[in-house]
Formats: C-alpha cells, sequence, structure tokens
C-alpha cells in the first residue's frame, strides 16, 4: 500500500514542510495584495539508492506576484547621463516660497 502524498511531503523533513507553508503564504499574500497569479512549484527528484531504496530530493520555487512599478521620466544629457530637469531648457530664478505657520485665534 502507497503511503499518502502528504505524509511524503511531511517525511522531508519539518524544515522543507515549513518552508512550503511560508512559500504558500508568502504566495497568497501576493495575490490578495496585487490581484494577480502566483505559483509555487514544489519538484521532487527520486534517485536510485541502495537495493530497495531510494533518494529523494526536493526543490521549492515561488513566484510572488509584485505591484506594479511606477516610470520616472529621465531627460538625456549628451554624455548619455540621466536628469530629472530638461537640460535644453533654461531655468528661471524664481524666489523660494516660505511657508507660514497659521495662528490660532
Amino acid at each position: 500500500m502507497s503511503q499518502p502524498f502528504a505524509d511524503v511531503l511531511r517525511s522531508l523533513g519539518q524544515s522543507t514542510y515549513q518552508e512550503m507553508g511560508d512559500r504558500l503564504h508568502e504566495v497568497v499574500e501576493g495575490v490578495q495584495e496585487t490581484g494577480k497569479v502566483g505559483e509555487i512549484t514544489i519538484k521532487l527528484k527520486v534517485k536510485p539508492n541502495a537495493e530497495g531504496s531510494v533518494l529523494v530530493e526536493n526543490e521549492i520555487k515561488s513566484k510572488v506576484p509584485e505591484p506594479p512599478r511606477s516610470a520616472t521620466h529621465f531627460f538625456t544629457t549628451a554624455g548619455g547621463g540621466l536628469v530629472r530637469n530638461d537640460p535644453n531648457q533654461t531655468e528661471m530664478d524664481l524666489p523660494k516660497v516660505v511657508k507660514r505657520e497659521a495662528v490660532n485665534d
């Protein structure tokens, strides 16, 4: 009679079993935060060992969806640098505005 698959996963060791749960939790949180698809892959490699036994190696991979990142606008310089202000536009020398705090009566 074969052993249930969940029992085999638990038999891989507490740290591996815990890691699978942790990775699944991370993926679920990412899916809830972003509304995007996540993924967890558990790969078991079974190798022959001594007569009547095998070695089971495992690999756990996860793809946690990330929130979209916004783009930042830059201008390029003649030397290939990136700057936030247009290097071809003259800057105006304007006085700085000082914020005054409201006086309470």
